[in-house]
């Protein structure tokens, strides 16, 4: 099953979004930058950036859905990397970010499989 890991792209069970996206690390390099969520699923996202970033880098990222009042918080390992876009695994999401996300993908899902049908 293809999923966050699998390099660029959107990927089977990911749903097609276009967000805004502030990212940064406190980690051994200190940066915020923004960027875009190109795509979502419930463990990951896609993102293009607008500076290079390194597998196992760990992020925080506030991402702004339309749909969303506040912000989510996430805090996330990149997994992949090509060129300014890579792929974020979420190690760390909060109760209600969680039950928002779970429930925007699953009407997400719904969409996306009415228009195929």
């Amino acid at each position: 099953m293809e999923n966050v890991h699998d390099e660029g792209g959107i990927t089977k069970g990911m749903v097609p979004v276009s967000w805004p996206v502030t990212f940064g690390s406190l980690y051994s390099q200190h940066f915020v930058s923004r960027g875009m969520i190109l795509g979502v699923m419930a463990s990951g996202c896609h993102i293009a950036g607008t500076m290079p970033l390194e597998v196992g880098m760990r992020l925080h990222m506030w991402g702004c859905p339309p749909a969303k009042p506040a912000p989510l918080s996430i805090r996330a390992i990149v997994v992949w990397v090509r060129g300014h876009e890579f792929g974020l695994d979420f190690h760390s999401l909060g109760a209600e970010d969680q039950q928002w996300l779970t429930e925007f993908l699953a009407e997400g899902q719904s969409q996306l499989l009415s228009q195929v049908a």
